[in-house]
């Protein structure tokens, strides 16, 4: 990934876009941060909060206008939350611990006309940087009108407290009677402070300055605090004004441009999305007495933000939330990933992780994909040759399986072409082989020129970013397809159904339950209600979603509610190999998933139903109802890898069993190994991806001469043999002819003896 493109990802994702209120403070107070610390009672972190944006902060957080309020998502839900009265409550009860912090000293001077609000911001923000700063008030006192306030508004107290502060930090105060014409000789930039009382022959001759800068005509010279008792934010529009200026201030000094890259006010404006249909009216908290919020009334009205996130994406996604924050951060990550040449690259399982499934594209206001950001990384790292080997191996070895040993293409029996040919996917036919057999009897009677396709449509090497071996796999797929005459293609799998649509628009491919759906009766009586979950492959798959539910409709289902459905539908954990890089992570999916209903749930895709059903909820197939004869308890644990593997062959041989001039193929000798397998066994091996085929072929090895050690009395052994690139041992005993398991392991690496 290249810089630009890290750069365009980074714009789609708008969680890092200030809330409306902090767009709506021109001082960027983090207006939401601060309501958080203050629902807790945290008062002094709320303190520091504001503090952090604000110059002066006890003074600002007494007479802020709290332009922000107008912008508050919550003022069409119960009211704006009152900030202005949250921000007087902090400063009174929380003292400031705010630290005299100050750049080293610079050799320019910077002179302010006037001693009210925005002078002293302009003080306080230069003083800060290490510019010297001198202060020329009018009246008796630095501060202009905040002389003038009630004293349970703004105790003198305070305002004395600030200007102490601005002293630490070295700006110096001076009546304006003081200032001569050797003053200006001697600064490097002059601020006339219009909002303090100001002698005519400075005031006079000034100018309106430019708008965006506040800068006059003359060189060095800005001038700011220009709004009276008119204006309905005039306080903080002043203070505004004066963070403007020391920034103009600060750029001439250096002799930068005063307008380049320079972020302009916000008023409001944002593109954070936050949703609020969710969001019930809460009326403004009103203070029992008039001089405002006690601690306990401050909490509750803090407690009505509603905290404006966008994460509509992290919220539906265990995946995003699992990895702790959100796709802007998650580029970066994917982009510094790449560059690391030496070291751990700690987004190798981010990367690898994604289900691919694009729910959160459906979520997103600007269609960030994590799914075409995490598979293009992907396909850089194989490329690259940096994908590490175990992340997808098991499910490459499983596809692989599927398209030699389990695989097979025929015309109908006793025809020689096929008008169409159905295609169950390798999953049901692994999963569920005796209810496909009968859907393709199904299918023969609808149309008997129907012929038979097992194979696998490649998903796998796709989703691990294998793009080469993909494309080789479409192209056989192609040219089986076309030897076979070309015809439609009926596919009970979503993923497969994805597949061919997406890499071999050629193939004329339509879903099974459709051409079903054609012949079902829509008016059966209602007898249950079942949560349709589905696939996430059929997200975009309208019509196949629609017949599902004709069939169930006329099979007495009725659809109970399940909130992420259709085309927000989540993914049951397996896709885009999430099971194979982190199947901890694949559980908690699935077991989000279930949450979502207290009804049955039923699926029409075989991975999704043993996924979920790993949680203990009941879940069925539609097969299930379509077949009642052969139809499995909802309550069905999933089928083991092993299972899936066998199941294969099985519905391989039993097609083959219809074609009798067909010449069965040859069992191998290795699969008549019997094995004694105790369930914690079995979960040792489901877990360690170890199937019963793997176990087999190493005791058979052992027992014909491979590598084995018995131990003499115990009697029992550990046979050990290399599979391809995987090294398997098994620990056993031998009862009656049968290997009765004790334990199993395998690494990803190849023993050999060297020689001396």
């Amino acid at each position: 990934m290249e810089q630009k493109e890290l750069r365009a990802w980074e714009a789609l994702c708008i969680q890092e876009e200030p809330p409306a209120c902090r767009a709506g403070c021109p001082l960027n107070v983090d207006a939401r941060s601060f309501a958080a610390a203050m629902a807790k009672g945290e008062w002094s972190s709320a303190r520091a909060i504001l503090e952090k944006s604000m110059p002066i902060g006890g003074i600002v957080a007494r007479i802020c206008e709290a332009p922000c309020e107008q912008y508050c998502i919550r003022k069409d839900l119960g009211g704006a939350i009152a900030l202005s009265a949250l921000e007087r409550v902090c400063v009174v009860n929380a003292p400031s611990r705010r630290k005299v912090f100050r750049l080293p000293p610079r050799p320019k001077r910077v002179v302010a006309l006037g001693g009210g609000l925005s002078s002293l911001t302009v003080a306080f923000d230069l003083a800060k940087k290490g510019y010297p700063v001198t202060v020329y008030f009018g009246g008796e006192r630095p501060g202009g009108s905040l002389n003038r306030f009630p004293e349970e508004t703004l105790p003198q107290a305070v305002v004395e407290d600030e200007l102490n502060h601005l002293e630490k930090l070295s700006v110096a105060f001076k009546p304006i009677e003081n200032f001569t014409p050797d003053c200006i000789a001697s600064a490097d930039s002059i601020y006339v402070g219009q909002d303090d009382i100001l002698p005519e022959t400075l005031t006079v001759p000034i100018q309106y300055p430019d708008s965006a800068t506040f800068a006059l005509a003359e060189p060095g010279w800005f001038t700011g605090g220009m709004h009276g008792k008119e204006h309905r934010y005039r306080f903080i529009t002043n203070i505004s004004e004066g963070r403007q200026t020391a920034i103009s201030i600060d750029r001439y000094l250096q002799q930068a441009s005063l307008t380049s890259g320079r972020a302009a006010l916000r008023n409001g404006k944002t593109k954070l999305y936050t949703r609020t249909d969710h969001i019930a009216d809460v009326p403004r908290k009103k203070p029992a007495v008039t001089t405002g919020y006690t601690l306990e009334e401050a909490i509750e009205e803090a407690a009505r933000c509603i905290n404006c996130q966008c994460l509509e994406c992290v919220n539906h996604c265990k995946y995003l939330e699992n990895f702790g924050t959100f796709p802007r951060v998650y580029a970066r990550q994917i982009y510094n990933n790449s560059a690391i040449v030496k070291g751990t690259h700690m987004a190798n399982t981010l990367i690898n992780s994604c289900s691919l499934c694009r729910q959160c594209e459906e979520l997103c206001p600007n269609d960030f994909s994590m799914a075409d950001l995490c598979l293009e990384a992907r396909q850089t790292m194989v490329r690259e040759q940096r994908m590490p080997s175990s992340a997808h191996w098991f499910a490459l070895e499983e596809m692989h399986s599927a398209r030699t040993e389990g695989s097979l293409v025929r015309h109908a029996p006793g025809a020689e072409t096929s008008d169409t040919l159905f295609y169950p996917g390798c999953q049901l036919g692994g999963i569920r082989p005796q209810q496909t057999l009968r859907l393709y009897e199904r299918l023969l009677e609808l149309q008997p020129l129907t012929g038979i396709w097992l194979d696998c449509c490649g998903a796998p090497a796709h989703w691990a970013g294998r793009e080469e071996e993909f494309t080789e796999i479409v192209q056989q797929v192609e040219k089986v397809w076309q030897e076979m005459g070309s015809p439609r293609v009926v596919t009970a799998c979503s993923t497969c159904l994805q597949m061919f649509r997406d890499h071999l628009p050629a193939v004329p491919v339509e879903s099974v339950w459709r051409v079903l759906a054609e012949q079902a009766a829509v008016d059966g009586d209602p007898l249950q209600a079942m949560a349709i979950s589905d696939p996430c492959t059929a997200r975009d798959d309208w019509d196949t979603r629609a017949a599902v539910r004709t069939l169930l409709k006329g099979l007495g289902r009725v659809e109970a509610p399940l909130p992420m459905s259709g085309k927000l539908t989540e993914c049951c954990g397996f896709g885009g190999l999430m099971d194979c890089a982190n199947p901890a992570q694949a559980r908690q999916v699935a077991e989000a998933r279930v949450a979502q209903t207290d009804a049955e749930i039923i699926t029409y895709c075989a991975m999704c139903r043993d996924q979920l059903a790993r949680t203990g909820k009941p879940v069925s197939h539609i097969l299930d109802l379509l077949f009642s004869d052969l139809a499995h308890p909802a309550e069905e644990k999933p089928q083991s890898i092993s299972a899936r593997r066998i199941h294969r062959r099985r519905l391989k041989s039993a097609l083959l069993n219809r074609y009798p001039a067909e010449q069965q193929e040859e069992k191998a000798a290795w699969e008549d190994v019997e094995l004694i397998i105790p369930e914690t066994v079995a979960m040792m091996m489901e877990e360690r991806r170890i199937l019963e085929d793997d176990i087999r072929k190493v005791l058979h090895k052992g027992a014909n001469g491979g590598q084995r050690f018995v131990h003499d009395q115990s009697g029992l052994a550990i046979a050990s043999a290399v599979l391809g690139a995987v090294t398997f041992w098994v620990e056993y005993t031998v009862e009656k002819d049968q290997y009765r398991l004790e334990r199993c392991w395998s690494h990803r690496m190849v023993m050999r003896r060297e020689k001396a």
